[in-house]
């Protein structure tokens, strides 16, 4: 019962890691994506996402 305990408890440590990792990784893709289509760096911006380089607004 313990080993069991401890798989359970392994299997999830590894599920949560991989979890953080894909949204780290997934964060990072959409910030490199948000430079290029901006042509400025955002990496050291207060608030990264309070915009995007998108134009949202009609004309």
């Amino acid at each position: 019962m313990d080993d069991l305990i401890l798989l359970i408890t392994i299997i999830g440590s590894l599920v949560i890691f991989a979890c953080f990792a894909w949204m780290f990784a997934s964060l990072g893709k959409r910030m490199n994506l948000e430079e290029k289509r901006s042509g400025k760096g955002i990496t050291y911006t207060t608030n990264p996402f309070a915009g995007t380089s998108k134009h949202t607004y009609k004309n």
